[in-house]
């Protein structure tokens, strides 16, 4: 008889620390039950509890309970406190440890896997003369423009160093880590010892001072930041732009690609006189405006100025190499960077962005904290002190500084003080949103607005925290809470009702997605289910690690879960949905769940993912104090500002187009407010 185990549930029942998988990581296998047989006489194995144990087979090995064939055969099986993960057998007679015929490392080819942020990722190792020759990512999902970073250097480095004790890529530090997690499975695979293979390699760090004077100075690589450095470069200002971590991009990687614009060549092309404009968006988002919430007036000043840009800035994009694909029109004509949404077209892009500066004559140095601006004693903000992580300390005298840092959503003491509603949750968001623009920005005087309020919520996977932001749309299926109970409407509204959800105590932040089998097929195809803009998209990954758990029926999956609810409420959910109408949420796409071929349950949870308050500008990005005066010499742009639609009285919606485009509008103002350009 074949079931169903996960791997994490194996290893801990046999005691056993032999998975494959990295720490953390669940795999759904199949089992075959076996019976024990002693000169002839069936036996049943016990527990130490004295219950009785199952005996199963798996890949060729048949797994029993050590202390229970130990003793039957008269050896003694000892626990010590002290190495509690360790059976320790005693009195086994004329016994001798075997080793490997060598005695240590095996030459050879070890192919290993290990859990990196997106998905598993698979090395090979090769060893040669008792040392580590290669290490090669041979298949991986990580995030283009972040996590193809750490699969670029970190071989190198473990290879170099012959250690897996090397540093992270900073910025992608799970790649990383699965990395280096591959290369000692592969170790202990050889008949190696990692210990052998662990020595952490000194940095040589020579102190050094820098000095320089540059037109622009940018503090941060990420959307904004390139954006507006490539058109400084561009209007001929000589930039110098720091970045703290080791690759760019900020959270231009992570983002869904789609820019709202108005006026472009691409949509003239597409709707000729019906092409959408830039007064038609204004007019439909001021429709939408809270007038209390909106810090200088209700006339959309800062979306007006990105609603006007936004044509140009899709030429411009166009032009200089930056391609686009039509993948479904929203508002008009929407177009979206090429390849598509999270199949890497905006890592593709940040990358070029990046590669573009030095090809004008900039400079992006990397590694590099900015942890100072300076100052006149008029207010003015002529520069940065920056400390870069090889010794050398910067000191750069510029007639304008950019502040693009991004938000502080992995900054604790930040949210807590701004967002106490979200005191210790989880944000996810780039490793470097830790708020040093703001803080900067606060001590030169500035004035921070629109704290506090409402966040943003997707959907993630709770052991993982895999970003799940779309999985209504391409894997159909039904949220429930603790009890089994819907949650609300997750087609409409979907990232305020999320966040609704996390904070409601009723739900005990517990919360699982029920997938069929026809659901979890059509994830594993990627076919689109109602909304073209989710094109490419594919959550694989959480069935493939083992995240989402099969049932046999939902009956078994809500007494395995303690769901008390969940019949009751799937029945509803498919009677809503037979008779094609609106569930008691509005929700009227329902899915028909079946689960004759069983059910999936994933444990989610509704995850913020940035900060949308931040320094207060006006709408060329200068900086402004509290008396709503600006600060000479001090601009900023993307989310170190916070969300522009929320300083226009709008709820957050669309933080991509407002760090890229208004990232153009800054460059542009610099050259021609500072430079004349």
């Amino acid at each position: 008889m074949k079931k169903r185990l996960t791997a994490l549930t194996l290893a801990f029942a046999l005691g056993l620390g032999t998975t494959a998988l990295a720490a953390g990581a669940e795999k759904t296998i199949s089992v075959t039950s076996m019976k024990l047989t002693v000169n002839g006489q069936e036996v049943t194995p016990t527990k130490s509890d004295g219950t009785a144990a199952e005996i199963f087979a798996y890949d060729g090995a048949t797994y029993a309970p050590i202390r229970y064939m130990a003793e039957l055969l008269g050896v003694n099986v000892e626990w010590d406190k002290n190495e509690p993960d360790t059976a320790k057998l005693a009195g086994v007679p004329n016994f001798t440890a075997p080793s490997s015929p060598s005695g240590g490392l095996q030459d050879g080819k070890y192919v290993t896997t290990a859990r990196g942020h997106e998905n598993l990722v698979q090395v090979a190792t090769t060893f040669q003369d008792g040392a580590i020759k290669e290490v090669e990512v041979l298949t991986h999902d990580e995030t283009v423009g972040i996590g193809n970073y750490a699969v670029d250097v970190i071989p190198g480095r473990i290879v170099e160093a012959q250690s897996v004790n090397v540093d992270v890529v900073s910025g992608c530090t799970f790649t990383s880590m699965a990395i280096t997690s591959a290369v000692r499975a592969a170790i202990q695979e050889a008949g190696g010892d990692v210990k052998e293979f662990s020595a952490k390699t000194a940095k040589e760090v020579t102190p050094s001072q820098v000095e320089e004077t540059v037109d622009l100075v940018v503090v941060g690589a990420g959307t904004a930041g390139l954006i507006a450095a490539n058109r400084a470069l561009e209007k001929g200002l000589n930039v110098l732009v720091f970045e703290k971590m080791d690759i760019p991009g900020g959270a231009m990687a992570m983002t869904y690609s789609g820019l709202m614009a108005a006026g472009s060549d691409m949509q003239i092309a597409w709707d000729g006189e019906k092409a959408a404009t830039a007064e038609e968006y204004i007019a439909f988002s001021k429709s939408r405006v809270t007038p209390e919430n909106a810090v200088r007036g209700t006339d959309l000043p800062y979306w007006s100025e990105i609603y006007n840009a936004s044509g140009e800035v899709i030429n411009w994009l166009q032009s200089i190499g930056v391609g686009f694909a039509t993948m479904g029109i929203r508002h008009g004509s929407t177009p979206f960077l090429a390849p598509g949404p999270y199949q890497g077209g905006c890592g593709y892009a940040m990358e070029y962005m990046a590669q573009r500066i030095p090809k004008l004559g900039g400079r992006v140095i990397y590694a590099t904290p900015v942890t100072e601006l300076l100052q006149a004693k008029d207010g003015t903000v002529t520069g940065v002190v920056a400390q870069g992580e090889d010794g050398k300390t910067w000191t750069v005298h510029a007639k304008t500084t950019l502040l693009a840092t991004g938000g502080f959503g992995n900054n604790k003491e930040m949210m807590n003080e701004y967002y106490p509603q979200y005191k210790d949750e989880m944000i996810n968001c780039p490793k470097g949103s830790t708020g040093e623009g703001i803080q900067m920005g606060i001590k030169a005087g500035a004035k921070v607005e629109c704290m506090g309020r409402t966040l943003g919520s997707f959907l993630s996977a709770y052991q993982s925290r895999y970003e799940l932001a779309f999985m209504h749309y391409t894997t159909p299926g039904l949220i429930v809470n603790v009890n089994g109970d819907s949650i609300g409407n997750i087609t409409k509204n979907n990232h305020p009702m999320l966040a609704a959800a996390l904070a409601d105590p009723v739900n005990e932040r517990t919360f699982y997605y029920v997938i069929d089998e026809a659901a979890r097929q059509r994830s594993k195809k990627c076919i689109v289910v109602g909304n073209g803009l989710t094109f490419g998209v594919s959550y694989e990954a959480v069935f493939e690690t083992g995240e989402a758990v099969h049932y046999d029926s939902l009956e078994a999956a809500a007494e395995a879960l303690d769901l008390p609810n969940l019949v009751q409420t799937i029945e509803n959910n498919n009677a809503h949905s037979r008779k094609n109408e609106a569930d008691e949420f509005g929700r009227s796409n329902l899915p028909l769940i079946d689960d004759r071929d069983g059910i999936w349950m994933l444990r989610v949870i509704p995850t913020c993912y940035l900060t949308t308050g931040g320094l207060a500008c006006d709408t060329d990005g200068r900086i402004l104090r509290e008396d709503e005066s600006v600060i000479p010499g001090l601009y900023g742009a993307g989310d170190v500002l916070g969300s522009l639609e929320e300083k226009d009285g709008n709820p957050y919606g669309m933080g991509f187009d407002s760090a890229l485009m208004f990232g153009y509008v800054v460059g542009d103002a610099i050259a021609a407010n500072e430079f004349g350009k």
